[in-house]
């Protein structure tokens, strides 16, 4: 598993912000409080198809390219982890 230490922590912060900006248009429902440690599975009951939608709002929103071929359950723990994957795996501008 990734290390934040190893990541862009401007970046981070930045996706961190998205990901909560996010959550109430792809739950489809009010995200209150939401931050780097809420949990997104067992707190917002995030689905695979909502976190795909999920990575998909955000390359939009932060013109970016991820690559999701390693994304599995365990980055949806928390927004914090989801952040980590993100900013780990976002691909080159071509």
């Amino acid at each position: 598993m990734e290390t934040t230490t190893q990541l862009d922590p401007a970046m981070r912060q930045r996706v961190i912000d998205a990901i909560c900006d996010l959550l109430p248009k792809v739950l489809k429902a009010p995200a209150p409080g939401a931050s780097a440690n809420t949990a997104l599975l067992d707190e917002l009951g995030m689905n695979s198809t909502r976190g795909l939608e999920l990575m998909l709002e955000l390359e939009e929103f932060l013109e970016i390219e991820i690559s999701v071929e390693d994304l599995d359950r365990e980055h949806f723990t928390t927004v914090a982890t989801l952040a980590d994957y993100v900013v780990a795996n976002v691909l080159p501008a071509t």
